[in-house]
């Protein structure tokens, strides 16, 4: 069978239809479907087949460990040993009873169809590797005849397409920076940036808007913008990490970047420390003009993302985060480059749910009974220092089976993402044998209802909202809900790793805090634990559902500062006319 021999009694082999999208990947929430064929090469009395799909964390770390010793004339001496740490978690498990059939006469053929509905939160296939270890994370569809005769064949997973409704335009306020050489004041710098959507698609095009008014003595060589990516693994207590920088772009030059005369500075300094009306006056206005600058779009750069960048993902073992990062260069040495960090979400573009059209004719993939080919990472990811391939295990379609044609095909075996496990913990090991870990699948206890608990599952899962969603479907955890207080609220909040979901877990929680009344102070409790930039987000989201807005809207907007109470305007306006509403039927 394949590139490797069958067993006595006979061969199994796995064929995956081909999916309809770039580098052969299927897509998290669509359907998983192909056949599971089996061949008898004697007289069998019962074939039953089975399968099961994975998917895994697996991470290396290579470190060095020290120990001394004395040698044999007596002096103390020291020793270097290279070591690797491994770890793997279980993000996805799914069994499937594919069937069976009594009395087999030799040389029988049997094709058993499956579709296996994908969970929608599953994390795209990848791998970093640096520095003599690696992350990744893989799926495998394993097939095998009453326990043996065990076939498998690799897939590779990508991400559900991102909503078709975008984050909105991430406004960062105007910031104003002093500008220090050699411990001299050299003047300020007022700056301002408009990213149009903080969730962008690998391979899709980013849009940042720039806008900065130089009031210091020194000349702006250059603004750069460009996107970082960033992959931190942990195994046992060591961690490894990658950094790269996945594309960057110059801003055009403006009037507002001309550097002042040494009077000019000196003048704008002691107005500044007086705090005349005419400085107020010149800062409001600088202000103004930045902020209708960035808005009318005079200095845009468009940032292609590459299509081989990671998708964002936070995990138990690895984690892979990406920023856009905004840099103002001045003339000279020892001085302060300004710059401006903004935190974006990577992921499947929109346009990949449309192109999924009806599946395609089957691709037969024959599957070796011993372990397969390990193929190039996807994404077009090239590993620094790749391990042997005893280790990895990526996607590699291998030859095709032979002829089918006279195979006897059962019902169709169809199993919805409900039957699955999703998420799991972390378990580690020594040594450069990864295949030596074996991993062991125990029942799901029952988790018993409690505000720490949910704080530990959300803290594992892969989809924190579908866990979130899960409990408050369940009314026994009802009163854990019910009974929250405003600093239990926002632990929850924060227990969310991906700071983008987290404005989104606070209003799907807000409905059932305390039976419904959820007050001002949980929405006070909310901006005080995310970020900055998450703060008039999260207002957005969770302020339709205080009910004693109209009283307390005050101690709110105490909470902001006068750039974000200027933002959240609109939103105070249309919740206190919606709660008026409803206080009035």
């Amino acid at each position: 069978m394949g590139n490797s021999p069958s067993s006595s009694n006979g061969t199994l082999s796995i064929v995956l239809d081909s999916p309809q999208t770039p580098n052969s990947n299927f897509i998290a929430g669509r359907t998983l479907t192909g056949s599971v064929y089996a061949q008898a090469t004697n007289n069998i009395n019962q074939v039953r087949v089975e399968a099961y799909i994975t998917g895994k964390e697996r991470t290396r770390v290579r470190y060095t460990e020290t120990t001394s010793y004395t040698d044999s004339n007596g002096n103390r001496r020291t020793r270097h040993h290279t070591r690797y740490r491994n770890a793997e978690r279980s993000i996805y498990r799914v069994n499937v009873n594919l069937g069976q059939v009594e009395n087999v006469q030799a040389g029988s053929q049997f094709r058993f169809p499956f579709q296996i509905e994908l969970p929608h939160d599953l994390p795209s296939s990848m791998y970093m590797a640096r520095n003599g270890g690696y992350s990744l994370i893989n799926y495998k569809f394993k097939a095998h005849v009453g326990g043996h005769h065990k076939v498998e064949q690799l897939f590779n997973v990508m991400s559900a397409p991102l909503s078709m409704q975008p984050v909105s335009n991430y406004l960062v306020p105007p910031i104003v920076r002093d500008i220090q050489s050699c411990c001299f004041n050299m003047g300020s710098i007022t700056m301002a940036a408009r990213i149009a959507n903080t969730r962008i698609g690998r391979g899709e095009t980013a849009i940042i808007d720039f806008a900065c008014k130089n009031r210091s003595r020194q000349r702006i060589t250059s603004v750069t913008v460009d996107i970082k990516q960033e992959v931190r693994w942990t195994a046992g207590y060591h961690s490894e990490y990658a950094k790269d920088a996945l594309a960057r772009r110059l801003f055009n030059r403006t009037e507002r970047w001309g550097e002042m005369s040494k009077e000019e500075v000196k003048a704008e300094q002691q107005s500044r420390q007086k705090n005349t009306d005419s400085h107020r006056d010149r800062k409001q206005q600088t202000l103004q003009t930045i902020h209708k600058a960035v808005f009318d779009g005079e200095n845009r750069v468009l940032l292609n993302v590459p299509a081989s960048a990671l998708q964002t993902y936070s995990g138990a073992l690895v984690q892979v985060s990406h920023r856009m990062k905004i840099k103002i260069t001045f003339d000279g040495t020892c001085i302060d480059h300004p710059t401006i960090t903004v935190p974006i979400y990577l992921g499947t573009p929109t346009s990949y749910g449309a192109q999924i059209a009806s599946p395609q004719p089957s691709i037969p993939v024959a599957t070796a009974i011993a372990t397969p080919t390990p193929s190039a990472p996807p994404m077009g990811v090239k590993p620094s220092a790749p391990p042997s391939e005893a280790e990895i295990d990526l996607a590699a379609p291998s030859a095709p089976p032979a002829e089918w044609a006279a195979a006897v095909t059962s019902a169709p075996v169809v199993v919805g993402h409900a039957a699955a496990v999703v998420g799991g913990n972390a378990n580690d090991f020594d040594g450069e044998g990864g295949a030596a870990q074996v991993s062991v699948f125990l029942p799901v206890a029952e988790v018993v209802p409690s505000h720490g608990n949910l704080i530990n599952e959300i803290k594992v899962a892969v989809s924190p909202s579908d866990t979130v969603k899960k409990r408050l479907d369940d009314k026994k955890w009802a009163q854990v809900f019910n009974a929250m207080t405003p600093m239990e609220y926002s632990s929850v909040i924060k227990a969310v790793a991906i700071e983008f979901d987290q404005p989104d877990i606070a209003a799907l929680i807000a409905p059932s805090v305390r039976g419904g009344h959820f007050t001002h102070e949980y929405v006070i409790s909310a901006i005080r634990v995310v970020s900055d930039w998450l703060r008039t987000p999260t207002i957005t989201k969770i302020l339709p559902f205080c009910k004693d807005l109209h009283a307390n809207a005050g101690k709110i907007k105490a909470e902001l500062t006068d750039w974000e109470k200027v933002c959240t305007e609109r939103d105070f306006e249309q919740a206190l006319a919606v709660h008026g509403q409803e206080s009035m039927a």
